[in-house]
């Protein structure tokens, strides 16, 4: 079983765990392994079934030269201030500034008071932005969310009684595929002690079972999962299951937990294989085609069974007329 070391700032050539990768660094420098690596972020992109290609994929990825950034999302953004407030993965004072809920009325006029409601068209508020350093910003009311979702995940039983979410936070776990040459990287929010229960902290909107497992999909919830239990097979580490911590993003907070079921493990560690052999044979060739949607043209494009219902219905309606 491969232990845990801490990062010196070389170059990566040997599979494992690595504790002090900054986040930045695990996502953005391209000579962290000395191969190509690969994501679920970035994974996504590439594959049919999410409407990615390779096209897609390598006008993203950070081994093109030439990619484009993806900007993060306002939800992003409150995810990852979810995690740095509950797992404690990083300093929340030092990466995140609570902007002001008001700003000074230097000329109030009649009726008016000495503040004014907090707005990034004034000069004030652009002024304060710009002395935070680079921090995330994030809303007084966010804030308040934030410490709520907090207060209620801390009353939950697993993890009140740290059988969830307790172990090493936020390391780095990596291997080197034999068969293509490429790195698997992992960065799961806690490495258990020695269960082999992994699980991740998620932020949702919505706590029925159909929004959950379309956002398992959307967001590729799945091939974390798989790409986690490959890794800790490569690594020789015990794996049980992968199981979702969900803190409910709403003014009445609320925390469940769920496993991901085994079978779709292994349909997500199917599409990781497919897609790392895509990659070799496009890095090998040079080129990355686009989508090919309906077999290259080979196949006629059909009208979903409702729309063809519902026009059905509307000319039967017309003819009986």
């Amino acid at each position: 079983m491969i232990t845990e070391r801490t990062w010196d700032g070389t170059q990566i050539t040997e599979p494992g765990i690595y504790a002090g990768v900054p986040i930045e660094t695990y996502h953005g420098d391209v000579d962290l392994f000395d191969a190509p690596s690969l994501s679920k972020s970035a994974m996504k992109w590439l594959l049919p079934s999410h409407g990615g290609s390779p096209k897609a994929f390598w006008g993203r990825w950070k081994h093109n030269p030439d990619h484009i950034a993806v900007e993060t999302t306002k939800a992003l953004s409150f995810g990852k201030a979810t995690h740095a407030l509950l797992l404690g993965d990083e300093d929340f004072d030092a990466a995140y500034a609570v902007h002001p809920a008001v700003y000074p009325n230097e000329k109030p006029k009649k009726g008016e008071g000495d503040t004014k409601p907090w707005n990034w068209n004034a000069g004030f508020c652009q002024d304060w932005r710009d002395q935070q350093g680079g921090k995330t910003i994030i809303s007084p009311d966010q804030r308040a969310m934030i410490g709520r979702i907090r207060d209620d995940a801390a009353r939950y039983p697993l993890i009140r009684d740290a059988r969830i979410l307790d172990g090493a936070i936020e390391r780095t776990m990596a291997f080197k595929d034999p068969e293509t040459g490429i790195w698997i990287k992992v960065r799961p929010d806690v490495i258990p002690s020695g269960d082999g229960i992994y699980a991740d902290l998620k932020t949702t909107a919505d706590f029925s079972e159909d929004f959950l497992e379309k956002q398992a999909f959307d967001a590729c919830y799945y091939l974390q999962g798989a790409m986690i239990r490959m890794v800790c097979r490569a690594l020789d580490l015990p794996f049980t299951t992968f199981a979702l911590v969900y803190v409910l993003k709403d003014e009445v907070p609320d925390t469940a937990h769920v496993e991901m079921s085994e079978h779709e493990l292994d349909r997500g560690e199917r599409e990781i294989r497919w897609a790392l052999k895509t990659i070799r044979k496009c890095l090998d060739a040079g080129e990355w085609p686009g989508a090919r949607p309906f077999a290259a043209g080979e196949r006629h494009l059909q009208l979903k069974p409702w729309a063809k219902q519902k026009i059905d219905d509307f000319l039967e309606m017309e003819k009986a007329a």
